[in-house]
């Protein structure tokens, strides 16, 4: 995989780096209204976003990323030590090092987060945006639309299915198994509006969130069927592969997963198990390297390619991939985070439109968030 990254970006993996200054930024929360349910799950009322982090190099330059309060208490005392290493060392270096937390642990989720916010060093360090670094040719990302939380009214849901047409999007996807799947009947009806509301040609994607085995959810897609679906998302447990090869057998639209793994491994057993599309997500990933071998697998596989998380920030790295891949935009969670971003993608005609700015394309404003109150309190690194 490594010969076909770009010269620059190998470089930028080999070149030095010693971290002079780390500050992380607990945030409070930023509020969602109404709060979103799924399935199994909810409320979720707050955007993702515990703290942030802002690291910098031996010259000044920094890198930032969204993380979580682990950064803090296990990642940074590994490296704010006044080594001097090339970025794969480190990286190596820490990987191991965090080896007896587990491959599938927040320890090693937090890696991932750091190596986020070095891959955004990495791409100012090379003057570039950092969908460029990684061999982009375009400067923006598809993006489908994905929300119609299981709680919302039925006035609700169209009130959120007419923004996303307003938005240009021609993808959806909406929650279903309402209540732990007790609701079918109303589940039946919300898809059926829906498919109304956006007409035959766009997609429509459904998302059970693990809540089934195979059988279960067959019983439902056989409901609904008739309505064109283009994939169905999580209809069983993640880690339960015998269910989810019997599913992926029985099917006839794509089953999407991997949103919850840690790890590239986890893909492969999805691949193997005939998912239709796999969902990495960049800031679940212990690394950006099995995000990009999770791409590429799925292209070696010929299956579709999406990315969620905090989308704005995923968009940096879709772009990379193929004009086909997508971002999810869970918008009733990530729009809310756009008011305190000072770089952000544009949203336009159902893409993600990237600056050409170095380094990531989503960026905080941490002075007017804490201006405002958003920041709770502040933790400073020194390296020794």
């Amino acid at each position: 995989m490594m010969e076909s990254l770009p010269s620059v970006y190998l470089e930028q993996r080999k070149a030095s780096m010693r971290f002079e200054k780390a500050v992380v930024y607990y945030l409070n929360p930023i509020v969602v209204a109404p709060p979103f349910f799924d399935s199994s799950g909810g409320p979720f009322d707050t955007t993702p976003t515990e703290c942030w982090l802002e690291l910098y190099d031996e010259n000044g330059i920094v890198g930032q990323a969204p993380c979580g309060p682990l950064m803090e208490s296990v990642i940074l005392p590994l490296i704010m030590n006044g080594q001097t290493l090339p970025y794969e060392q480190w990286y190596n270096k820490l990987y191991w090092k965090l080896r007896n937390n587990g491959f599938s642990g927040e320890a090693i989720n937090e890696l991932g987060r750091l190596d986020l916010a070095l891959h955004d060093l990495m791409a100012k360090r090379a003057q570039l945006p950092l969908h460029r670094l990684l061999g982009a040719e375009r400067d923006w990302a598809k993006v489908y639309a994905s929300g119609c939380g299981t709680n919302l009214t039925i006035q609700q849901m169209e009130k959120e299915v007419a923004c996303f047409l307003d938005g240009g999007y021609d993808c959806m996807k909406m929650k279903i198994a309402t209540n732990f799947g007790t609701q079918l009947d109303r589940d039946v009806e919300r898809i059926r509006i829906v498919r109304e509301m956006i007409g035959p040609d766009r997609r429509l994607a459904i998302d059970a969130n693990q809540i089934w085995t195979a059988d279960e959810a067959m019983a439902f897609f056989d409901r609904v069927s008739q309505y064109n679906l283009a994939w169905f998302e999580e209809p069983v447990h993640s880690h339960n592969f015998r269910e989810l090869r019997k599913i992926t057998k029985r099917c006839p639209v794509p089953v999407g997963m991997g949103e919850s793994v840690k790890n590239y491994y986890m893909l492969e057993a999805y691949a193997d198990c005939g998912v239709g599309q796999l969902q990495p997500i960049p800031t679940n990933q212990c690394s950006v390297m099995d995000w990009l071998k999770g791409r590429d697998l799925a292209y070696r596989s010929g299956i579709e390619f999406t990315a969620g998380g905090i989308s704005h920030l995923t968009a940096s790295y879709v772009a990379s991939g193929r004009e086909e891949d997508m971002v999810e935009y869970l918008y009733p969670i990530m729009h809310p985070l756009r008011p305190w971003m000072k770089r952000v993608p544009e949203e336009k005609d159902g893409k993600f439109i990237l600056d050409t700015l170095p380094g990531a394309a989503l960026e905080p404003d941490i002075p007017r968030m804490i201006q405002k109150g958003l920041v709770a309190h502040t933790e400073y690194f020194r390296s020794h």
